[in-house]
């Protein structure tokens, strides 16, 4: 069966890296892409730019992938009469076809074989949990610092290249906010650092015993010393194995679409 897909987003990174890996997969899938009018300019100088906003045109589709939360008419999304892939964590009806695709830092926490209480965890999370301005506002301050120059911030009020920021706010509404509420909520010990990296991620587990996963599925075990740059060149997610705890690092862009994508083929059948 030929699926059409309809891809609703109200940024343009992990848009970009979800298409290319839908051409290849699924070559002969008619893709619709969903956003807000903001959207439309930035898409403009690729392939992809033929953008749809007007959300009544979803009956069309027969699969939706929620990206991020619509920033209007979200009747249109919550009421779609089809099979959703949600990576946003939006709130659907309970009658709603829905398959959580959870992003990364969430399918780490969710795989830890002691209860979150027992645990604390340090996340280190990349500029592009923000979009395409995140990586933007990142790379325009490090420029900035090299020419002397103070340009004006897009997302970060505060100097985010060449430096961390500790507990940042802000997140609520990401999905890797809402991921960290839900930990912290069910008693798990979470600090959180917003560092300097365009697209890796950074999450140190530890507890006062040894413990375990419930499964190793999809890590990766690296070889030797490797760094940043290594992991951003992969889909998967590395990990290493610590006396009372783990370190896992990944890709936080690739890592959320191969998610995705683990979703979108159990619907296609593939």
């Amino acid at each position: 069966m030929n699926y059409k897909t309809a891809v609703y987003t109200g940024d343009y990174l992990m848009l970009l890296e979800l298409m290319e890996r839908m051409e290849s997969v699924f070559p002969a899938m008619e893709t619709m892409i969903f956003g807000p009018e903001s959207l439309g300019d930035e898409l403009s100088g690729s392939a992809e730019g033929m953008l749809i906003t007007d959300l009544s045109r979803l009956s069309e589709a027969d699969i939706l992938i929620l990206l991020s939360e619509p920033s209007g008419e979200g009747d249109y999304i919550k009421n779609f009469d089809g099979t959703i892939i949600d990576f946003a964590g939006y709130e659907f009806p309970p009658e709603a076809e829905v398959l959580k695709a959870d992003e990364p830092v969430r399918a780490i926490l969710k795989n830890i074989a002691v209860p979150p209480e027992d645990v604390s965890a340090v996340v280190q999370l990349p500029a592009c949990v923000f979009g395409k301005d995140g990586v933007e506002d990142l790379m325009r301050q490090t420029r900035d610092i090299f020419s002397f120059e103070n340009g004006e911030n897009i997302v970060f009020t505060d100097r985010i290249a060449f430096n961390i920021h500790f507990g940042p706010l802000g997140l609520a509404g990401l999905a890797a906010g809402k991921t960290l509420d839900d930990f912290a909520e069910a008693g798990g010990d979470v600090s959180v650092r917003l560092y300097p990296l365009s697209t890796v991620f950074t999450v140190d587990l530890y507890a006062a015993d040894v413990f375990d996963l419930k499964s190793e599925e999809g890590y990766a075990v690296p070889s030797g010393f490797f760094m940043a740059s290594d992991v951003s060149e992969s889909s998967e997610i590395f990990v290493i194995r610590r006396r009372n705890g783990f370190t896992f690092v990944g890709d936080y862009i690739r890592s959320s679409v191969e998610a995705v994508m683990k979703k979108l083929m159990e619907v296609a059948g593939q």
